[in-house]
């Protein structure tokens, strides 16, 4: 028969078994299989119930050992989880050409830079005046002038179609459109010249007349302001009557409609480059390849 005492220790070893055990599960395995070892003794004669509820504490304790080990990780798995992950360093070769296109980035910010001021000056003369240069200067003087608009550094502007390609063309197409403004205003002028009607002694003043008139035309100012004529020489009274008695024909108000639309199209272009000017310098990657770019 089993004793009472041997029945309580068998109890509580079996309470011990189905237990969570911080320590490790091969320990828990050892002491329990100690402790089974020494109640097997004890209870070789119980009767079958007794050996069933041995074999129940065994199974049971497999299970928790087999769970434990699926569910723990093992360490090689984490000493491969911590393992640091190496960082490939770049190619002498490649990293030569990545300073060369930041250097080259750094040389092409300014002109840029100095292209959108150019630009929104160009855009602030046309709607100043419906053209870009001054029309009292010498007309060679005025091409000198509106080649240094579109070219901020002789060396590295020529570059830019090498990196910016869409910007250089739409700035290579306002440079055309520039120019040929500043030759149809000339045309336009010299179409009004030749209709004025002038004394004498007013003759000087006919390309005044004529520039006054286009102004006025393509709204951009008065043309020639009322003055009192009783006052002033008699040149200047014959000019401003000249102006004054003006009509255009339908070739002279062709010409004036032409200025006025492109006038307005060359600043609407130049204030949008300007600004496109100055995003990309400020970008930080250089498109695009050219033989700066190239290490030595």
């Amino acid at each position: 028969m089993v004793r009472s005492r041997d029945r309580r220790r068998f109890e509580r070893a079996a309470a011990r078994a189905l237990r969570p055990s911080r320590r490790s599960a091969a320990v828990w395995a050892a002491s329990a299989a100690t402790i089974l070892a020494r109640l097997s003794r004890r209870v070789w004669s119980w009767p079958v119930v007794g050996v069933a509820a041995l074999l129940a504490v065994a199974v049971s304790a497999t299970m928790i050992y087999a769970l434990r080990s699926s569910t723990e990780p093992r360490k090689t798995d984490v000493a491969q989880e911590l393992k640091p992950v190496a960082v490939t360093e770049p190619a002498p070769d490649e990293r030569r050409l990545s300073e060369a296109r930041q250097a080259h980035l750094r040389q092409l910010r300014p002109v840029l830079r100095a292209d959108a001021e150019k630009l929104s000056e160009i855009a602030r003369r046309i709607r100043g005046g419906g053209r870009v240069t001054d029309v009292r200067k010498d007309r060679s003087d005025n091409a000198v002038e509106l080649r240094s608009l579109f070219v901020s550094d002789r060396a590295l502007s020529g570059d830019l179609q090498n990196h910016y390609q869409e910007y250089a063309k739409a700035k290579e197409r306002l440079r055309r459109n520039v120019s040929e403004q500043e030759d149809e205003f000339q045309k336009a002028a010299l179409l009004v010249m030749t209709n004025l009607s002038l004394p004498p002694g007013a003759e000087h003043r006919r390309q005044e007349v004529a520039w006054s008139f286009l102004e006025k035309c393509l709204d951009k100012g008065p043309g020639m302001a009322l003055i009192d004529t009783t006052t002033v020489a008699e040149d200047q009274r014959a000019a401003f009557e000249a102006f004054t008695a003006f009509l255009p024909d339908a070739e002279v108000g062709a010409y004036c409609a032409s200025l006025k639309k492109r006038a307005a199209g060359i600043s609407a272009t130049a204030e949008k480059l300007s600004t496109e000017a100055l995003v990309l310098a400020e970008r930080t990657t250089l498109p695009g390849e050219c033989k700066y770019t190239k290490p030595d």
